[in-house]
């Protein structure tokens, strides 16, 4: 009897070390975040964070990709490139670390050596020299050098379309540091090479409450058009002011990426006042955002009506899709055992197709080409709301025009 039982004790401990061996072997391959998640940023980042967060976790819900599980660990970094990178010295070492994403053009500028030493793929916004010289970080959207060219050719064709005769006369108003240097440095020569008139840049600092004087300062140099790159809601706030001084009726206000979003600057003001104002998107907004099929996440995990949430959420599932997608390539390629930030980065290049069933422009990455998409969407305000007035148009190229160091 003494010795079955002890049989039975040694299955039973024979199995319960299978067990917890089996549990420590879980496969996990590791993807990092940093952005500001605080500071003027937020408005953005929060909500493109829960997107990404949201589509990992039911991915890994449902097995992960072949038994692979994604670990997704994010970082608070105020929009500060010092705490980005303390975020990846921390974690640089992580086994299976795929990529970091990281939302904020200095965070970028300053992880990317250190990442090209490491060999882990940045997947960040729109710095157009990493395009320029591709390297190991890709880019979430078009350089904004190039979105402010599609801005050029958007207004030159909404002069003509009016019946005006010449060439308009275009400004540029944004954040000052590393995104507005980014985003004129080709686009001004852009601007000349197509005859446009192109006013000094307009620099501000992220949070400034009053756009009045710069905004009369160029009403003043006749500017018809005027493109801001900011994060919502500091562009609507310009549109704002320039509604005040009754500006709106003469200069066609033309927003970046990140403005005048649905849940957020236009909810802050009376539809009048962004009445009529163009919003270049990387992503769909208004009512198509709700129509995806992508949304369902949003009203699964975040527990809230449908038209709370951001356009940016779905921006945040996109860009995760798209890495799922590398991982699938990487893994079918080496494997688990040999997977790296190399085995991503080569994957990541062979990523195509409408990844992000419609979130997104289509998907063409190559051992040239580091932008997610090179498509971008035109809305305008209407009645409160951005509704579509183009498909998905293809950015014109201004970085052979842009001078990089």
């Amino acid at each position: 009897m003494k010795k079955v039982v002890l049989v039975l004790l040694g299955l039973i401990l024979a199995w319960t070390l299978g067990a917890g061996s089996g549990l420590a072997e879980e496969k996990v391959v590791t993807v990092l975040e940093t952005g500001g998640f605080t500071g003027p940023t937020s408005p953005l980042v929060v909500p493109v964070h829960q997107g990404s967060k949201d589509y990992f976790e039911a991915l890994n819900a449902k097995g992960g990709i072949d038994g692979v599980k994604i670990k997704f660990i994010s970082s608070d970094d105020r929009y500060t490139a010092a705490r980005a990178m303390s975020f990846y010295q921390r974690y640089r070492k992580t086994p299976k670390l795929a990529t970091l994403l990281s939302y904020g053009t200095p965070q970028a500028y300053i992880l990317d050596p250190i990442m090209t030493r490491d060999k882990i793929p940045q997947i960040t916004t729109g710095g157009g020299k990493f395009q320029a010289k591709p390297g190991y970080t890709f880019l979430m959207v078009c350089p904004y050098q190039n979105m402010v060219g599609s801005g050029i050719d958007w207004a030159i064709a909404d002069w003509k379309k009016k019946g005006k005769s010449g060439m308009p006369t275009f400004a540029y108003m944004g954040w000052g540091g590393a995104s507005g240097l980014e985003a004129t440095n080709g686009s001004n020569k852009y601007a000349e090479q197509k005859g446009v008139k192109w006013l000094k840049p307009v620099l501000t600092t992220p949070g400034t409450l009053k756009y009045d004087t710069w905004l009369t300062g160029l009403a003043q140099q006749g500017v018809d058009y005027i493109y801001v790159h900011m994060v919502d809601p500091d562009q609507t706030f310009v549109v704002r002011d320039a509604y005040g001084l009754g500006l709106t009726k003469k200069i066609q206000f033309i927003s970046s990426y990140y403005g005048l979003h649905d849940t957020v600057g236009l909810r802050l003001v009376k539809p009048e006042v962004v009445e009529g104002t163009v919003v270049a998107s990387n992503i769909i907004l208004g009512d198509e955002r709700l129509k995806n099929p992508n949304a369902e996440l949003w009203a699964k995990y975040q527990k809230k009506p449908p038209e709370d949430m951001d356009d940016s959420y779905l921006w945040g599932v996109g860009n995760a899709k798209i890495v799922e997608q590398a991982l699938r390539i990487a893994l079918k390629d080496v494997g688990y055992e040999k997977f790296n930030g190399q085995a991503f980065y080569a994957a990541l290049q062979k990523v195509k197709g409408d990844l992000t069933q419609g979130i997104m422009g289509a998907q063409d990455l190559g051992p040239t080409n580091r932008q997610l998409t090179r498509q971008i969407r035109y809305y305008q305000v209407r009645n409160g709301k951005n509704v579509p007035i183009s498909d998905w148009i293809e950015t014109p190229d201004c970085l052979s025009l842009a001078e990089f160091k």
